[in-house]
């Protein structure tokens, strides 16, 4: 069995990213750009891209590229959403 393993890098739901997240272009898949910060430390801020992969799972896979190297993690893009609507109705 394999273990679960945690993002490297985690979403900050800046007014940025919730419009990203609830795009007609994000729910169609195509690729929109996000912030993310690292798991590891939240001071460090970066630009990621994210796109909704529309299979069975309905995932949202998060890239970023640092000067430390690439990475990838998959988000469940229900659970996503309604993280960013909840967000967005907090900010206003």
């Amino acid at each position: 069995m394999a273990g679960f393993t945690l993002p490297t890098y985690v979403l900050e739901y800046t007014t940025k990213t919730i419009d990203a997240v609830l795009s007609q272009a994000a729910l169609e898949g195509n690729e929109v750009e996000i912030d993310v910060y690292e798991r590891s430390d939240v001071n460090k801020k970066h630009t990621a891209s994210g796109k909704r992969l529309k299979d069975d799972n309905d995932m949202f896979r998060v890239s970023v590229t640092t000067p430390a190297g690439s990475h990838s993690d998959d988000w469940n893009y229900t659970i996503l959403r309604e993280s960013a609507g909840r967000s967005r109705k907090m900010k206003k």
